[in-house]
């Protein structure tokens, strides 16, 4: 995921009353892959690292369960210990920029008398598990190395998962939007009380432009991702001899998107009406029920393409291979190749995107996202945003309902 920070400056020997950092061995979650354990020294001597070692029982106690991430803000590792530590939810967080953290890498302290570890991402991962037990796991799962027959089916397995989670999370965000929507018509028939009466206009004008903000960005995400499959998948599965398939999607591509536009114009109709009028309440029931047809429509063409699809990927792959067209040869190239195709979903709407997912789920793209991406500064800015918005959410929304976390951070924006 690239360089974490600049390596530490060197210095000259230490003082002999001052210990020298000290490395030692620490066994991951998977028996397989060690971290380091640095010296608190190690950290107290490190240029603008700030360090918090608790000087009394006392205060131990008060932070025993906070857990501290010592890193670069420009370090990706740092940022996706940040952002799978919000997932977990388990304990108080506390990240201290570092651009000379020891080692050049960041640090992690999972409580107050634990040591500082030290090491690649996949194995401090690994130890946020092993120290909180329970969903979702954050750390992936340990990758067996590719032969060579294998690696065109580990390639389309990629792509195959990123459009699997991509579908999870468009779906989601049109659940959401339905749901709100249907709770509008329930109460939008209502007109505001005169001469102190009871009855209040239910419906506000910023629900409607919440709910234009919110179908607005899910439309975006999935027009980005309709156009990655036409560019980057279509062209080679039709060439290596299926063409009925892709045939039959981009034409309901075709069909999706006046739906998506009439959906677009209706929202915007309705923020010209007076709210709680007849004709008001009547086009967002119109609206509900051209919505339900999207839904039907895009749960059933995404069932489509994962059955129909995505299990001839390892063909198109294999094909692509032996006509020497793989420009990258590593396994995610593909993937990256389609990653690279949606600006949108993976820059300004990438926190959205990433509530339309369970927090599993989101582990899974984190980690497709971490090993696709190859500018890190580009990888950076993707998970501060993501991290930036967990840091307003309820950890109970996060774990059980990700639409109720986008809408709960759509309220809260200005």
């Amino acid at each position: 995921m690239g360089n974490c920070s600049p390596s530490p400056r060197r210095s000259g020997p230490s003082p002999a009353t001052s210990p020298p950092p000290h490395r030692t061995g620490s066994s991951t979650a998977n028996g397989g892959n060690t971290a380091t354990t640095v010296s608190p020294y190690a950290l107290a001597r490190s240029p603008s690292v700030s360090v918090s070692i608790d000087p009394d029982p006392e205060a131990a106690d008060d932070e025993g369960g906070v857990v501290r991430v010592y890193g670069s803000d420009g370090c990706p590792v740092a940022w996706r210990l940040r952002v799978a530590l919000l997932y977990k939810a388990a304990a108080p967080l506390h990240f201290t920029p570092s651009e000379a953290a020891p080692l050049g890498r960041p640090v992690l302290r999972l409580s107050a008398a634990g040591p500082e570890l030290c090491g690649a991402a996949d194995d401090l991962l690994r130890h946020v598990d092993a120290r909180f037990e329970g969903k979702p796991a954050v750390a992936p799962p340990p990758r067996r190395p590719a032969t060579r027959a294998s690696l065109a089916a580990a390639a389309a397995e990629e792509v195959a998962e990123m459009v699997r989670l991509q579908h999870r999370s468009a779906e989601r965000h049109l659940d959401g939007v339905a749901a709100k929507l249907a709770e509008m018509v329930r109460k939008g028939g209502k007109k505001p009380g005169k001469g102190g009466g009871t009855a209040v206009v239910a419906v506000e004008g910023a629900e409607v432009r919440r709910l234009g903000k919110w179908y607005g960005d899910a439309m975006e995400v999935m027009l980005e991702h309709a156009r990655m499959e036409e560019r980057v998948l279509f062209p080679d599965i039709q060439r290596a001899s299926f063409p009925g398939v892709c045939d039959k999607v981009q034409e309901q591509h075709g069909k999706h998107l006046p739906m998506m536009n009439g959906i677009k114009e209706d929202i915007k109709t309705l923020l010209t009406l007076e709210l709680g009028s007849p004709l008001f309440h009547e086009v967002l029931v119109n609206l509900a029920v051209r919505l339900k047809a999207l839904q039907d429509h895009t749960k059933e063409h995404f069932k489509e393409e994962e059955k129909d699809m995505l299990p001839r990927l390892e063909s198109v792959r294999r094909m692509q291979r032996e006509e020497g067209s793989v420009a990258d040869k590593s396994n995610s190239g593909w993937a990256s190749e389609a990653m690279d195709t949606m600006e949108m979903t993976h820059s300004k709407l990438f926190p959205f995107f990433m509530t339309g997912l369970m927090p599993q789920e989101a582990m899974q793209y984190l980690d497709l996202v971490c090993r696709c991406t190859k500018n890190t500064r580009h990888l950076v800015s993707m998970l501060r945003s993501l991290a930036e918005r967990l840091e307003d959410a309820n950890p109970s929304i996060i774990h059980n309902n990700p639409t109720k976390l986008y809408e709960h951070l759509l309220v809260k924006s200005p």
